[in-house]
């Protein structure tokens, strides 16, 4: 098959495609490129790359998985039924959150913006407010596990607490 193209500048070219008489033609000439050894070495060393990329992978969510404790929500102070809020000296509401583990958990008070709590037991360590779409704020915490932040991001949010005992994930929760 031929046909005549042009190149937007004026000229024209001729340009000729084979086309496959059929489908066997075309099978028989797609086994012929696969044949081709320094082909197949690039198709298998692709693939093995790949296997290994997923293997690697998959690893790392095992250890992953071994390495974080969930951290369940236990009170939260807004599904309490007391009063709907608790008022402190500067007549501001806030939101308490209580998330426990296996031995370990972490206390919030949610207020104006801000994010204050402590890691349970107390411990130095570091904390990390993430949204689906990563990391929103990271602080270390003192020794006794206290630990403040400016960051009150809206939609769902989940704490990642680390420390010498590991490392606990809490509950998405949307603040």
């Amino acid at each position: 098959m031929s046909w005549h193209s042009d190149d937007g500048s004026g000229t024209t070219a001729d340009r000729t495609v084979e086309v496959w008489p059929d489908d066997d033609r075309l099978a028989e000439e797609l086994g012929d490129a696969l044949r081709d050894a320094e082909l197949a070495e690039r198709v298998a060393a692709a693939g093995r790359a790949a296997l290994a990329a997923h293997r690697r992978e998959a690893a790392e969510r095992d250890d992953l998985a071994l390495e974080l404790f969930l951290l369940t929500l236990v009170h939260d102070s807004e599904l309490a039924g007391g009063p709907v809020g608790v008022r402190d000296r500067s007549g501001s509401t806030s939101r308490t959150l209580v998330f426990e583990g296996d031995g370990v958990g972490v206390e919030v008070e949610l207020q104006d913006g801000q994010v204050e709590g402590q890691l349970v037991p107390a411990q130095a360590g570091r904390v990390t407010v993430r949204r689906p779409d990563g990391d929103v704020a990271v602080v270390d915490t003192d020794e006794v596990g206290w630990f403040h932040l400016d960051a009150r991001p809206h939609g769902p949010v989940r704490l990642v607490c680390e420390s010498t005992r590991g490392t606990c994930v809490t509950e998405w929760l949307s603040w």
